[in-house]
């Protein structure tokens, strides 16, 4: 029996600590630690499936284990995130025979058990955690083998580059900047996505003088959303500080949501930011109230950040607009720049017909753990 056992989640104190056991005879031996509350065994709980018992020594510490899928047997034991529940269910580990992991199989899987650590949502650390299980060594072995026998792995690489920007935001997240003229209630809106009132609401113009952020999540997938001072001419020079704060955020922003009144006839700031602001998401808020314009030809979406009419919707957008094309589970999904780097290299050595650079940029990355499937 070769079992081993390492800790995922940050040896600081948290609300939840992940500890997986992997190798061949790792259910057998977690049989031997784990308690389910009631039922069969764990090796006869089907994989996926999320049993709640106890483990350690004496009555232990209430936990949920779950069998996972792969080539390689593997467990994963949840428990309270403080030292002693996790040094009680380690030390069970350790005494029914179980090893350590002081270190991840490849780099790959060792900087994504590192970032896993600092995950802000839940879908970031499900996509990191299945990187840290082997999914983008494995994948990058597979090509490895495609070029060793001389097929075609663009195809391949080409969907790694992609995942790969979406990868790269699973820590730091994307920024979606809030913008319009005064009083088309920006805050409002602000507030109603955050959830609760951050930013000031007021109707005098002008209220809004510096970029208010926060951190938020939308579908899972971690956001920085600022509100930002609205935009319009012949302001005093603190306004004006506010404002061109403002337009260099809408130009870092990843997607821009442009808030119009619906409510009221569309004035010169309006349309001149229509014009400058294309790729924009136009939000018509106001909509409890009669509307005082007709859409012309650009989308828009439709909400009321007063009672909350459409917000729900508007969140899908946006989801849709950042990441159109989520990755599944269990994808490889390259997650920091140094990879993504390497693959775009690697399929533009296989464009030039040079499959040796392509996998010496590839081995760079040290799949060990997929070869030693």
């Amino acid at each position: 029996m070769n079992v081993s056992y390492q800790l995922l989640t940050s040896s600081a104190r948290g609300a939840i600590a992940v500890v997986r056991i992997r190798g061949q005879g790792a259910v057998d031996l977690v049989d031997r630690v784990f308690r389910p509350n009631r039922g069969r065994p764990l090796g006869s709980t089907p994989e996926g499936r999320l049993r709640l018992g106890r483990a350690g020594l004496g009555i232990g510490d209430e936990v949920v284990a779950v069998r996972l899928a792969g080539s390689v047997p593997s467990v994963e034991i949840q428990c309270h995130g403080g030292p002693a529940a996790v040094d009680a269910v380690m030390s069970a580990l350790k005494q029914a025979g179980a090893i350590e992991e002081t270190t991840a199989d490849s780099t790959v899987e060792a900087q994504a058990l590192d970032d896993l650590a600092r995950a802000p949502t839940l879908r970031s650390a499900a996509i990191l955690l299945d990187q840290a299980n082997g999914a983008l060594s494995a994948a990058i072995h597979r090509i490895l083998e495609s070029i060793q026998h001389r097929a075609e792995p663009g195809p391949d690489l080409d969907a790694l580059i992609r995942r790969g920007n979406v990868g790269m935001r699973l820590l730091t997240g994307w920024r979606v900047a809030i913008v319009g003229r005064p009083n088309v209630g920006k805050s409002r809106l602000f507030n109603a996505l955050a959830g609760y009132d951050r930013s000031i609401v007021d109707p005098t113009p002008g209220a809004t003088r510096d970029v208010v952020t926060i951190r938020t999540a939308f579908g899972g997938w971690p956001v920085e959303l600022s509100d930002t001072a609205g935009d319009r001419e012949d302001v005093d020079p603190v306004e004006r500080i506010g404002i061109d704060l403002a337009r260099q955020e809408r130009r870092e922003a990843d997607l821009v949501l442009l808030v119009l009144d619906r409510s009221e006839p569309l004035d010169e700031v309006d349309h001149r930011l229509l014009k400058d602001l294309q790729g924009a998401l136009v939000v018509a808020n106001k909509s409890d109230r009669p509307p005082a314009w007709v859409r012309q030809g650009r989308e828009a979406i439709d909400v009321s950040a007063e009672t909350g009419e459409g917000i729900d919707h508007l969140v899908r957008v946006i989801e849709s607009r950042l990441v159109p094309d989520p990755p599944t589970s269990g994808e490889a999904v390259p997650f920091r720049r140094e990879q993504v780097e390497a693959i775009r290299e690697a399929r533009e050595a296989i464009s030039m017909g040079d499959p040796g650079t392509a996998a010496r940029r590839l081995s760079s990355l040290n799949p060990s753990a997929a070869r030693s499937n």
